[in-house]
């Protein structure tokens, strides 16, 4: 096994020199011996090089067949799980088509790593690559999404066997600046409905639902009459309608779950129920709230009527911190709008600043006041 050499006449009175690369190895898959051999390589540096990629190969090639040696072919291998994977009659719990659409568009930044080897893509590749797109204008929330794909390209990589353990592993996200998460004011509430009500307009149910209820936009849009128990004034969610997708029988998480209704939403309820003709409780014929686009319905209307512009699932979040405010507990809310983790809830507790209300009236500063001291003009005094 090796290299060997030998003249060929190219053209009359002219030989030139081409090598032939015999290599052999053990396949670690396999266990068999594994022969591949090259001819007509016209140097001998390149026979070299090739010899060792025939080497290699012979004791690390995978019997199917399947290359996923080098960033490209492994993002493509990924890509194409995913579609795979997509929800539909003989997968009804797969992932949605957008869920793909978003993992491909994310991993468009990183193009230039496609023939790339993967041991050359470390973490530190990764994070020196995640600072340079960040100076060249992507966010920070980007590059963490960007990331995220990242990781689970590599943990993808480990199922399929194709390296033996997932240098991401354990790697943090990017730290992120925390924003207060965007609600409106008990005040702000009251003005968008009774506004949206004194106009007749046609998301006034949609978004009063929304903000007492905390349902998601999917949830709201799959609800049923049938899933309403008024007597016990109890909401049972087990489906979803997605836009573009349509009717998905459970939720987003995997589980049921029942909300409660409070009791000065139900003569509304019964309201709607009495003027439906529709098996669902939000039908309306809207282009916005078909397409999913729902959140420019709103943003428009809460400019038109002066309170402050949020979108359609900010008034999901309006619903975590306004109950959060009048002392509905943590555990409480987090079932009621279908957290996975408290930690999750958490998180709207603490933008809210609830924790903190009052907290400083102990500090005793002394404040001035008017009447201590009698302030005279400085000019014309005598």
């Amino acid at each position: 096994m090796g290299i060997y050499a030998e003249e060929k006449e190219v053209s009359p009175g002219v030989k030139k020199t081409f090598y032939t690369v015999v290599a052999e190895g053990i396949n670690r898959f396999t266990g068999r011996r594994i022969q591949k051999k090259r001819r007509g390589i016209p140097s001998k540096p390149k026979a070299e090089m090739i010899y060792k990629q025939l080497w290699n190969a012979c004791r690390e090639e995978k019997p199917d067949g399947v290359d996923v040696s080098r960033w490209g072919l492994l993002r493509n291998q990924y890509l194409e799980s995913q579609k795979n994977s997509v929800r539909s009659l003989d997968n009804p719990n797969g992932i949605s088509l957008h869920l793909v659409g978003v993992k491909t568009s994310r991993l468009r930044h990183t193009d230039k790593w496609t023939d790339m080897h993967l041991e050359l893509i470390s973490p530190k590749f990764v994070t020196d690559e995640l600072d340079t797109m960040e100076r060249n204008g992507m966010s920070r929330s980007l590059a963490n999404q960007v990331l995220k794909e990242v990781k689970c390209m590599f943990a993808f990589a480990v199922h399929l066997g194709a390296i033996q353990f997932n240098p991401f592993q354990g790697m943090k996200m990017r730290r992120e600046s925390k924003k207060r998460k965007e609600a409106l004011t008990h005040a702000e509430v009251d003005i968008l409905l009774q506004e949206a009500k004194l106009r007749r307009h046609k998301y006034y149910y949609i978004w009063l639902l929304t903000v007492t209820l905390g349902l998601r936009r999917s949830e709201l849009d799959g609800l049923k009459w049938i899933d309403i128990d008024f007597d016990q004034r109890l909401v049972y969610l087990r489906r979803q309608f997605i836009p573009r997708e349509g009717e998905v029988d459970r939720l987003k998480n995997f589980q049921d779950r029942t909300p409660a209704i409070p009791d000065y939403v139900m003569p509304e309820l019964r309201k709607m129920k009495l003027a439906s003709l529709s098996e669902y409780v939000i039908d309306v014929d809207c282009h916005e709230w078909d397409s999913g686009a729902q959140a420019k319905v709103l943003r428009r209307f809460c400019k038109e009527i002066g309170i402050k512009e949020v979108t359609h699932h900010q008034l999901r979040a309006t619903h975590i911190t306004l109950a959060l405010i009048d002392g509905i507990s943590l555990g409480i809310v987090k079932e009621n709008v279908g957290h996975a983790k408290l930690s999750t809830t958490d998180q709207y507790f603490r933008s809210a600043g609830i924790s903190m209300r009052g907290q400083t009236d102990g500090l005793k500063i002394r404040i001035p006041q008017d009447d201590m001291a009698e302030i005279l003009p400085l000019k014309g005094s005598k």
